[in-house]
């Protein structure tokens, strides 16, 4: 091989290396950041953008080392600042990542070049007339070995990673500080090595691994241990975001069934005051018969008017036949009523169809509140919830339907956000809908969620669980 044909050699694999990183970036983007967010035509354009930037950048006169990942930094936070200001604490994660995972595969690829490049050199014919050529041959063969190294690796770390992240998760800034952490480290290691590798001097040129040859097995070892820290870190913080998420659920759980508990003791005394009063009423209506009876008149007239009768103004509308769940729909239709709402409700309920009356007061509370936190959102002529429940062979169906205002809040894996409901770690969260999913899967049920035309729907499958 010829100078000429090696030079060539060398940029190819210069840009070769370029691409190869620039899909391993739509891959790791495609990992941590859903299709909601991005889709994948985005995904493809955005890792093109930052690859030709790359090209660009390698195809100057002038050294650009270093200068990419900086850019490519720069260009995709812009673009997060003005498409989505939510995920950017989550894109610069997956761009120094995806950096962390190419300095590695650097600190690998030293130590194997340097390794084939004395076997390359041992076996030379240096008596040949072309001695010269038959090097810048084998020398190719180091970049085609160090390509493949690179397109290895960049698959064997996305496969981990994919192994590891099973489900994707909002992250805060202070989250992806803390999982940045090994890719800062390999990223000022890969500096200072690079700085000290090959030193020229007055007379001659200091070459690392010839007067360090401990260093050569150093490498691999400190590549290997960067790895490993930052998919463990990964992994922790995975594990965190899951129990965090869990832990959440059950708070919200454990409050519910609380609320509805008190709400029910509150029915009890309600119904207990109701009972009293029947019986106080009885004696005093007998005691106005007898005047009436005796045809005293205007004694039975001033009985009345001295009559203390204490109704309750908030009288049962709605009666499911299960005490539980008729205080739920009933103080939701009194929250309706004040907010001008029209509220529909075709819903019976008993439990001996396995499924308890907290179970079915959890579902109930949490679809009626995001139903009525939706309506407040838009004006009150356009105000409805239409809630049903009805039992159908063996299965237990729930539907409500409501109309809001159009816009749906997701997190990074494609759940509903409610709009109140926040928590200091992770944010606007749909803890809600969460709950109610848990139910429905104890249940062996389901839940299906449909947003169209500025309406909400959800319905919920309930089977017997005896």
């Amino acid at each position: 091989m010829s100078k000429e044909l090696f030079s060539v050699f060398q940029d190819g694999y210069g840009y070769a290396m370029i691409l190869v990183r620039g899909i391993f970036l739509g891959l790791m983007i495609n990992t941590f950041i859903s299709d909601s967010v991005l889709d994948k035509k985005k995904n493809i354009i955005l890792s093109a953008v930052v690859t030709v930037e790359g090209l660009v950048l390698f195809s100057l006169p002038i050294s650009t080392r270093g200068i990419w990942t900086y850019i490519s930094l720069i260009t995709v936070l812009a673009v997060f600042f003005f498409y989505n200001r939510q995920y950017m604490p989550h894109i610069a994660f997956v761009l120094l990542l995806w950096t962390n995972v190419f300095y590695v595969w650097f600190l690998i690829n030293i130590v194997t070049n340097d390794i084939f490049s004395d076997l390359l050199i041992e076996t030379l014919n240096y008596s040949s007339e072309n001695v010269m050529d038959e090097m810048y041959g084998r020398m190719a063969w180091l970049f085609v070995i160090s390509i493949l190294l690179l397109i290895v690796f960049s698959m064997i770390s996305h496969c981990i990673i994919k192994m590891i992240c099973k489900k994707k998760y909002d992250m805060s800034w202070t989250e992806a500080l803390y999982l940045s952490v090994y890719s800062i480290i390999s990223y000022f290691m890969v500096y200072m090595i690079a700085e000290v590798m090959i030193v020229p001097l007055e007379n001659e040129v200091f070459i690392l691994f010839d007067e360090k040859k401990d260093l050569e097995w150093m490498m691999p070892v400190l590549a290997t241990l960067i790895f490993i820290g930052e998919m463990s870190a990964i992994a922790t913080w995975q594990r965190y975001r899951r129990l965090k998420e869990e832990d959440l659920l059950l708070q919200e759980q454990v409050q519910e069934q609380g609320y509805i508990r008190k709400k029910i003791e509150y029915t009890e005394k309600y119904q207990e005051q109701i009972r009293t009063l029947r019986h106080d009423m009885a004696g005093k209506l007998m005691i106005l018969k007898s005047f009436l009876d005796g045809g005293r008149y205007k004694d039975a007239s001033k009985f009345l008017s001295e009559m203390d009768i204490e109704l309750s103004s908030g009288a049962v509308k709605y009666s499911t036949g299960n005490a539980v769940t008729d205080v739920v729909i009933n103080e939701a239709a009194a929250i309706c009523e004040k907010k001008s709402c029209i509220f529909d409700c075709d819903f019976s309920f008993t439990e001996d169809k396995g499924i308890t009356a907290i179970d079915m007061a959890i579902i109930l509370n949490n679809l009626l509140d995001n139903a009525i936190e939706a309506i407040t959102s838009i004006p009150a002529d356009e105000r409805y919830i239409r809630l049903s429940g009805a039992s159908k062979a063996n299965f237990y169906l729930i539907r409500i339907e409501n109309s809001y205002d159009g816009e749906v809040i997701r997190n990074n894996d494609n759940g509903i956000i409610s709009k109140k409901k926040t928590d200091p770690d992770l944010g606007p969260h749909g803890i809600g809908l969460k709950s109610v999913a848990s139910i429905a899967e104890k249940y062996l049920g389901a839940v299906d969620i449909k947003t169209e035309d500025r309406t909400f729907e959800v319905k919920v499958m309930l089977q017997n669980a005896r």
